[in-house]
């Protein structure tokens, strides 16, 4: 049984998969309580601020993770397209979401049986596509994360399930073929528009198996299969099933996905700064497809988290869905407070996907840089880097030999930290900047920040802060390894803290049934820092080695003044089965040495300049919305 969501507080049950060989997989969702406040006002998304009256006083989330930075210079999302994938269909009735679903998909040759509910429309898609792209006209902080985003609303349950005398559920049946249609035609076939093939840019799902914690289903391996063909930022919940190790389950298990952990609420001091005692967490298990063998709680799976508790969200009130029983509700604006989940975290996260995205387009069109920028890697590597530690934050490291070492690379509970977009703004693109000459407004990139370097093998020269993407070989039976040697132009500073994210994809395919989901190979890279010293000669300062999986991380302190190097080291393939393998594997590498420069003033002089017309319009933040 799938599952998805979570309501406030309590309820959520990840149901085990059933025996192998079923074409049919069930999970379930026991909801309880959900619709205990309906509220008419036009708000969201805000915390709810429990305990407060009325329950639209608490934080502005889309401010909470940095998103102004990106509002400031004009982007809301419109360039990219987000795909929500899930068990129902959003609403496109409520006051947030009115029009903004371009796109339904579900499969047609089910639908016409009349005999199944795939395609319904329901209360946790309705939420969670508000979170994602809802663009209300009355209040600025109505808006989603990606206010402008084209959103598409893709479906893959064909059954319901109750549970107990339950009002609101989020049990589902899928077929092989529900799921093969709704996740292909939006990542793979696409929507033709005019002369044009649209494909998702971004993805979000919120439901889970907690039966699948190697992330070896055939759903898991098609979905991480996609990602890689048609290289599409595919962000997941990671699931509700905490705080025991080892409860994150598929999709979110993948390896080519972004797996989102939800904070804690907004009580919490300083706000959304503690993961949530609900939220699934690794160590994971490892399944090696050629030996057959599985090693338990040795992968981290979590990536980033963002916030997943006492949310305000949008309100579809009918009697389809996962809403079983009640008196429909039919007002466009209702709400409801308390909402908690992994559900809620995902969505923020596929926002602020879009967001860079959206920027990304902008100066890929406008000449400033190549299609790297939209690389899926290239945007998860730089969203990591940015991410801030939340409290407890432990990625395993420790010194060894005076090396700051870790074979964990990420916090099991939070993966990298706390989802920042101001400082992935930053990352990714360089100082905020811009001007206004004539009314149009100018959008500068790569102040401050490497945006790339030439080849495929590392560079020099570097700033402080950036990314590239690059290529390395493979050691092992195929072939001597390679190293990409990635130096700084100037020495960093004892105490500044250096973060570094590299990530790549597992290779999985898909052909044209979900049958044909399978492993092809898995690389094992590791990232390295090494100080260079004229007198003794480069010694190898920090490292990060987690071997089965396909981020590696670093977060420490520079241990002294002087001139420093990233280095990416292709060590040995897992495992390989292609005919004939590919020794390479290509790889986002995302950097900042921390204190950052303040940001630098608006100017005309940088890397690229384009103009950006705002496509999105709302009221502007109010003196009591909250950061």
């Amino acid at each position: 049984m799938k599952t998805r969501g979570r309501n406030s507080r309590h309820g959520l049950a990840w149901g085990n998969q059933r025996p192998a060989g079923r074409d049919l997989f069930r999970f379930l969702l026991v909801v309880v309580g959900v619709a205990a406040v309906l509220v008419p006002r036009a708000h969201a998304i805000v915390s709810s601020n429990t305990g407060a009256s009325p329950p639209f006083t608490g934080t502005v989330i889309n401010y909470q993770v940095g998103a102004g930075t990106f509002y400031d210079l004009g982007f809301f999302g419109g360039r990219a397209t987000v795909a929500n994938i899930e068990a129902g269909a959003i609403w496109n009735g409520h006051e947030t979401l009115a029009g903004r679903v371009s796109q339904y998909l579900a499969d047609p040759a089910i639908v016409d049986t009349g005999t199944t509910q795939l395609g319904q429309l329901d209360w946790h898609a309705t939420m969670v596509g508000q979170t994602i792209g809802g663009a209300g006209q009355l209040y600025f902080h109505q808006a989603g994360i990606a206010p402008a985003a084209q959103l598409w609303s893709a479906s893959i349950a064909t059954q319901w399930l109750a549970s107990g005398t339950a009002e609101f559920v989020g049990g589902f049946d899928i077929t092989d073929q529900s799921f093969f249609y709704a996740y292909t035609k939006a990542m793979r076939n696409g929507v033709v528009s005019g002369s044009a093939t649209l494909r998702a840019s971004v993805v979000n799902s919120s439901w889970g198996n907690s039966g699948d914690s190697a992330g070896n289903s055939r759903y898991t391996i098609a979905i991480d299969a996609l990602a890689l063909e048609d290289n599409v930022v595919t962000v997941v919940a990671a699931g509700n099933s905490g705080p025991m190790a080892n409860t994150v389950g598929g999709p979110a298990t993948g390896y080519n996905v972004i797996a989102a952990a939800a904070l804690t609420g907004d009580q919490t001091v300083p706000v959304y700064s503690q993961v949530a005692d609900f939220s699934s967490r690794g160590p994971s298990d490892f399944f090696n497809p050629v030996s057959g063998t599985m090693i338990p709680g040795v992968r981290p799976t979590v990536d980033i988290t963002a916030p997943g508790d006492d949310l305000t969200l949008a309100f579809y009130g009918g009697l389809t869905g996962g809403r079983l029983s009640g008196t429909a509700v039919t007002g466009t604006a209702f709400y409801i407070p308390n909402m908690d989940g992994t559900s809620f975290s995902a969505p923020i996260v596929a926002g602020a996907a879009a967001l860079m995205v959206d920027a990304g387009t902008l100066f890929v069109d406008g000449g400033a840089a190549s299609s790297e920028m939209l690389d899926a890697r290239v945007i998860k590597a730089a969203m990591l880097t940015a991410a801030r530690a939340p409290t407890g934050w432990n990625n395993g490291q420790s010194t060894v030999g005076g090396v700051v070492t870790t074979t964990q690379a990420l916090d099991y509970a939070s993966g990298a930290g706390i989802l920042d977009l101001d400082t992935a703004y930053r990352v990714y693109l360089g100082d905020p900047a811009a001007v206004t000459i004539d009314g149009i407004t100018y959008i500068e990139a790569g102040i401050n920040t490497t945006l790339g370097v030439l080849g495929s093998a590392g560079g020099s020269g570097l700033k402080h802060r950036g990314w590239d993407l690059g290529s390395v070989l493979n050691s092992g039976t195929w072939g001597a390894g390679g190293t990409n040697v990635y130096s700084f132009g100037t020495p960093l500073t004892a105490g500044d803290t250096l973060t570094a994210a590299l990530t790549w994809f597992a290779d999985r395919t898909l052909g044209s049934s979900l049958t044909s989901a399978v492993d092809v190979a898995l690389s094992n890279l590791v990232l390295e820092v090494w100080r260079s010293d004229g007198l003794s000669g480069d010694a190898l300062v920090a490292q990060s080695n987690a071997t089965y999986s396909t981020t590696e991380f670093l977060r420490f302190a520079v241990p002294e003044t002087g001139t420093y190097s990233m280095r990416v080291v292709g060590l040995d393939q897992i495992y390989n089965v292609a005919p004939t393998p590919d020794t390479s594997t290509a790889y986002a590498l995302a950097w900042q040495a921390v204190p950052v420069p303040e940001p630098a003033p608006l100017v005309l002089a940088g890397i690229a300049l384009v103009a950006v017309a705002t496509r999105w319009r709302g009221r502007k933040r109010s003196s009591s919305d909250t950061a």
